[in-house]
């Protein structure tokens, strides 16, 4: 079937959703691929996965996609129990990318000039945890506005909410004997969020410490990290769910016996290079749509900020290194990378690993508040300082 373009795909989901019932006036965003309703209660409608979805059903399927995210926008518009007890059986933990949470809020300010108050707990480093209101139709997020009508702490709601999620049914397709990989098939949206039940995770035969990879929503892969043949598998998983709807990361985290830590193989592994070419692969897109908002803010701002670009490249040895410019005379937001080039007026540039140049210069480099993790520098080392630093190739 002919897929409709983007803006046409909008236009129809105004269409049913006035149809419907929607009194009040629907803006499109095409920079943003998505609907907002205007007036005091107003629902907001990303328009990416229901796009998705539509493109890839076919004939009277379409028309159920249609419909489910119709149902979606009014479910927005509920009112919020005000009783916890009420709320209470129906909550549950989900799991997202980091950068789904923080590139949302940094777009809410871009846009609106305001944050967002979507609280999460990090995960892994890379990851992040938040509580929803499970509706028939729709996964309504927990603002701290409710958190704090209910008097209670998003760790203490989210205690509740694994308890929740620890009552529905898990499928996971496995090995009968033996150790192996474990993949998720329960498919009712919550399986990423099931790397949050240790006792579930414990239970699966593997050698060596659990790693995991949260490729989609629907997609929770387990091996064992000294399992060479289970490890390859994964990452031949890992890449066909993330080509799928809904995808959410390709970093592998591993679990230390206490927590989920961010993991790769050593470098004399066989599989390192695949395994940091998907972490890559993740980070350069964070980093890419990061650096478009954050020139977008500067923009309208109007503050003069360089916004470095996140780089990789292969060494003469093979291996994949991320870098980023620093650069002489410019004020810059720098990504956290493997190797720093600093670029100066004269000489050729020199690049130093990210450590070194920290030992060196770690003074010029002040922390921003913002994930995937950048430096503000404003100022660019001495020539002594350079030389002290000496250069990686």
């Amino acid at each position: 079937m002919t897929e409709p373009n983007k803006d046409d795909f909008a236009q129809l989901m105004i269409d049913r959703i006035q149809q419907t019932g929607e009194k009040g006036r629907i803006a499109y965003h095409p920079e943003e691929f998505r609907l907002r309703g205007e007036g005091e209660r107003s629902a907001a409608l990303m328009l990416g996965n229901a796009y998705k979805e539509y493109c890839a059903a076919e004939g009277e399927n379409r028309e159920r996609v249609i419909r489910h995210w119709v149902r979606n926008w009014f479910s927005l518009l509920r009112d919020m129990p005000e009783d916890f007890e009420d709320v209470k059986p129906d909550l549950l933990p989900i799991v997202r990318s980091r950068s789904h949470f923080e590139l949302n809020q940094l777009r809410s300010v871009v846009e609106s000039g305001m944050p967002i108050s979507w609280p999460y707990v990090p995960l892994g480093e890379h990851f992040g945890v938040a509580l929803v209101y499970d509706l028939p139709d729709a996964m309504r997020s927990i603002p701290q506005a409710n958190l704090d009508a209910w008097g209670l702490t998003l760790y203490e709601v989210l205690e509740i909410a694994c308890q929740n999620l620890a009552t529905l049914p898990a499928k996971f397709i496995g090995p009968q004997s033996g150790d192996g990989v474990y993949l998720s098939a329960t498919g009712d949206n919550y399986d990423a969020s099931r790397i949050l039940s240790p006792e579930l995770i414990g239970r699966f035969q593997v050698t060596g410490d659990p790693v995991a990879m949260i490729a989609n929503r629907d997609s929770l892969i387990i091996v064992g990290a000294d399992d060479a043949a289970g490890l390859d598998a994964m990452l031949k998983m890992a890449t066909e769910a993330l080509e799928q709807l809904r995808p959410i990361s390709s970093i592998a985290v591993r679990f230390d016996g206490d927590e989920w830590v961010p993991w790769l193989p050593e470098l004399s592994h066989p599989l390192h290079k695949p395994f940091r070419r998907l972490y890559f692969d993740a980070m350069g897109r964070d980093y890419a749509e990061q650096k478009e908002l954050l020139d977008r803010l500067h923009a309208k701002t109007n503050k003069n900020l360089f916004v470095a670009t996140f780089n990789v490249v292969q060494d003469p040895q093979g291996r994949l290194l991320s870098y980023a410019v620093w650069t002489e005379h410019v004020e810059s937001l720098l990504p956290q990378t493997d190797m720093v080039v600093f670029g100066g007026m004269e000489g050729e540039p020199t690049m130093v690993p990210w450590s070194r140049a920290w030992e060196e210069v770690g003074h010029l480099l002040e922390p921003m508040d913002i994930y995937p993790p950048r430096y503000c520098v404003r100022a660019f080392p001495s020539a002594e300082q350079l030389t002290a630093m000496g250069s990686a190739f």
